[in-house]
């Protein structure tokens, strides 16, 4: 199976399950997981998704950078464009974000991509209130766009 049928099938049983659950698919090189509060027969939404793979183990910043960039420029499809915004040498971690930030009357939300030497991809969905901290929001999304970061994250990876 492919990870794209492999997501379909895993989105599939969790909405069979009331919609809420952890998506969780294998791949030859890592690990997708999801975590979803809601699955319908259109889309879902999740708070995070996540990518584990040892391939990044013993990445530099630099590699990791590199990385970025080629996600960056792959996940045009999302509601705003994505960016490097930071680069930590320390914990080589190399932090993107959406670019411009989406401006609601509730605040600005935007998504936020980490890339970790520890060998994690994680994308979430925030809100910034004003005068409030951040939080989590679901970032809702197609079937089919869910599917295409799945298999975009195994791609950049390799």
């Amino acid at each position: 199976m492919t990870t794209k049928q492999d997501i379909a099938r895993e989105l599939a049983r969790i909405q069979s399950q009331n919609g809420l659950g952890r998506l969780e698919v294998d791949t030859p090189s890592g690990k997708l997981e999801a975590q979803l509060v809601a699955v319908d027969a259109i889309g879902c939404a999740f708070e995070s998704l996540t990518y584990k793979t040892d391939k990044l183990a013993t990445s530099t910043v630099k590699d990791l950078k590199k990385l970025s960039d080629a996600l960056t420029a792959k996940l045009n499809y999302l509601m705003e464009p994505i960016s490097a915004v930071e680069f930590d040498a320390d914990s080589c971690t190399v932090q993107c974000r959406s670019n411009p930030p989406q401006q609601g009357e509730d605040g600005r939300s935007y998504y936020e991509l980490l890339v970790r030497k520890g060998g994690e991809l994680l994308l979430s969905r925030y809100l910034k209130q004003p005068g409030q901290p951040r939080q989590v929001v679901p970032a809702q999304v197609t079937r089919e766009v869910l599917a295409r970061l799945g298999e975009d994250f195994v791609g950049a990876v390799g």
